[in-house]
């Protein structure tokens, strides 16, 4: 019948072990040899009386009334599948004996078919009460699995170690956590109807009118960012937001906020960038008096001993032995070198043409320096810089230092190339070159861990006067540095 290697799951039973399906097909044989005999007549009902004749019926219609019966009670056990197997069974097993068997093949044939399609339909029916009945239950999980979530949600939001709140269009709170009591010194109760704005400084208020603008444009703002807020005992805290629209139905209806304090943790770095400063500032003003007494002191020094070697030589040249004139040839050539020497390290230190005829001048002796002891080409491009503040020149000077030194130790590079380019309120200064070039952390600060205290001290650097670094390379290809500082100086306050 096509039903026999039929499986279902209800649980986890297969369908041959469902007892219904064998019921079923007991009852199937038994009805179709009733049908193609007289078995069902010799069935007494009540003394002679058969069953059909108490029913009223004929006993093909009562027979096909019970094949009705039956595809209905296989519909509703075993499913559509083992209902529609059994209704295409006793389809064929009825009109197979409509025409062979019955003297009236119309009225048989209509009998059937009657049956047929009233069982059809009832099967769609109970088909369509099951499925109905799974959606229902999927529908009742859901909403238990809804509830849920919202109360976990809830949980989440009210019990948040960060500061949660909810605001409409105009600024107006309308649901806030408990953290944020925290952070403004208001209950959540008060802080219900509120408006941003009231908890805002005068200097944060135009920031938060760019985020708001550029959400309802449609642009994320991927990163936290920073705002100064009011307490409700008036004081100030620094707090660390992130901010995203909420849409419904396609339209800006309000804006979440998550926030955290990091009042103190500003403080202390703010603390520790001063602290670098300052010792960066005695570092050089350390070089800046080294430098000074190589040049004022030890430098004179040697330029006395070396003209002191030359009068000698000079004057001993008709009583003293070659010998001993070519020693003192030799002296004198030594003292040379070491004032030489002396000269470098002094303007190694710090270069004078930096504080007198500035930044770009400053960046072509040192690539003409690194040249002469290297051998390496180096370019120099520039813009007309304006006039900076001696302590961003004197950051981005080290930068071009320490990167050109690293280009002549490490890089094995031929050529190299600075660019200094000045664009509105901010200089970029860039440093390229061809060499072997090397693979990068994932961040910037990653590179003390790796042992590149060069590149380290140039990140700190450009941060110190409010400037960014960036640095490419990949192995082969060479790597370029860009460091890009406003020209007018840092203010720590602002930041």
């Amino acid at each position: 019948m096509g039903i026999s290697y039929l499986r279902e799951y209800r649980g986890q039973t297969p369908r041959l072990r469902n007892p219904h399906l064998w019921i079923i097909i007991v009852l199937f044989v038994f009805l179709t040899i009733s049908h193609f005999t007289q078995l069902l007549t010799q069935i007494p009902f009540l003394g002679e009386v058969s069953l059909p004749t108490a029913l009223g019926l004929s006993r093909h219609s009562l027979e096909r009334l019970l094949y009705l019966l039956l595809v209905l009670y296989a519909g509703w056990r075993l499913g559509i599948i083992g209902g529609a197997a059994l209704w295409l069974s006793s389809a064929v097993a009825m009109f197979l004996r409509s025409f062979l068997i019955s003297p009236n093949l119309r009225d048989a044939s209509l009998e059937s078919s009657a049956s047929l399609i009233i069982s059809a339909l009832a099967i769609a029916l109970m088909e369509a009460y099951h499925q109905n009945k799974q959606r229902q239950g999927r529908l009742e999980e859901a909403m238990k699995n809804l509830d849920l979530s919202q109360k976990n949600y809830e949980e989440l939001f009210a019990n948040a170690s960060d500061a949660i709140w909810i605001h409409d269009i105009e600024g107006n709170i309308i649901l806030a956590n408990k953290a944020c009591e925290k952070l403004t010194g208001y209950s959540v109760s008060e802080l219900a109807g509120k408006n941003v704005r009231e908890f805002l400084t005068p200097e944060a208020l135009p920031l938060a009118r760019q985020v708001r603008d550029r959400l309802l444009r449609g642009e994320a703002i991927e990163h936290r960012y920073e705002q100064r807020s009011i307490k409700k005992d008036g004081s100030e805290a620094i707090i660390q937001l992130a901010t995203r629209l909420i849409v419904s139905d396609g339209k800006p209806k309000a804006f979440q906020n998550i926030a955290r304090d990091i009042t103190e943790e500003r403080k202390l770095r703010d603390n520790l960038q001063f602290y670098l400063k300052e010792c960066l500032r005695a570092q050089e003003e350390e070089r800046k008096r080294l430098a000074r007494e190589l040049h004022d002191d030890a430098s004179q020094r040697i330029l006395l001993l070396t003209h002191g070697v030359d009068n000698l030589a000079s004057k001993a040249e008709r009583y003293l032995p070659q010998e001993l004139r070519t020693e003192l040839e030799k002296l004198y050539e030594l003292s040379q070198q070491t004032y030489q020497g002396i000269k470098h390290y002094a303007q190694a230190l710090r270069p004078g043409i930096l504080d007198d005829l500035g930044l770009v001048a400053a960046i072509k002796w040192l690539a003409e320096e690194i040249h002469n002891f290297s051998g390496i080409e180096i370019q120099v491009k520039t813009d007309a810089v304006p006039p900076l503040p001696p302590e961003t020149q004197l950051v981005l000077f080290r930068i071009v230092q320490e990167a050109l030194n690293n280009v002549h130790r490490h890089s094995g590079a031929s050529e190299a190339s600075i660019t200094v380019e000045c664009h509105e309120a901010e200089v970029r200064v860039t440093v390229n070159d061809n060499g072997k070039g090397f693979e990068l952390p994932r961040q910037l600060s990653d590179f003390a861990s790796q042992g590149k205290l060069g590149l380290t001290g140039m990140l700190e650097r450009a941060r110190l006067i409010g400037g960014e670094l960036e640095v490419s390379s990949q192995i082969g290809e060479g790597t370029k540095i860009i460091v890009q500082t406003p020209t007018k100086l840092y203010n720590q306050s602002n930041s």
